[in-house]
């Protein structure tokens, strides 16, 4: 999860370890990218915002790395402008959630591996 509010952070990291995710926090654009290779995550979750850069600049950067590539990649933001939503699918975001996110459409954006974890 890269995202500058550290409650944010915080609250979607501990709802995934709850569910028996490994889970890596960051908080910017630039630490993720250097993390996610090495960490190679099955999803990543991003805000739009970031202090460094923008959560399209960072997805596009993920979708160029070989180890990021295919992951999952959710836009989580409070902007629900219809050319924003255009704009994370255009930078390749698989999905884009708009604050305040419900518990359901965080798993529905997880597929199968909201409901085995152990699968990841």
């Amino acid at each position: 999860m890269a995202d500058r509010s550290e409650e944010t952070r915080d609250l979607f990291a501990a709802l995934f370890l709850s569910m028996g995710y490994e889970v890596k926090t960051v908080t910017t654009g630039t630490k993720a990218l250097a993390w996610a290779p090495l960490f190679r995550p099955h999803a990543i979750f991003t805000a739009i915002h970031l202090p460094d850069q923008n959560g399209f600049e960072l997805c596009a950067a993920l979708r160029r790395m070989p180890q990021t590539a295919n992951v999952l990649i959710v836009a989580i933001t409070g902007h629900l402008a219809r050319d924003c939503a255009q704009r994370a699918r255009a930078a390749g975001f698989d999905h884009y959630l708009v604050k305040p996110v419900k518990l359901e459409a965080i798993l529905a954006t997880m597929g199968p591996w909201a409901a085995e974890p152990a699968a990841r």
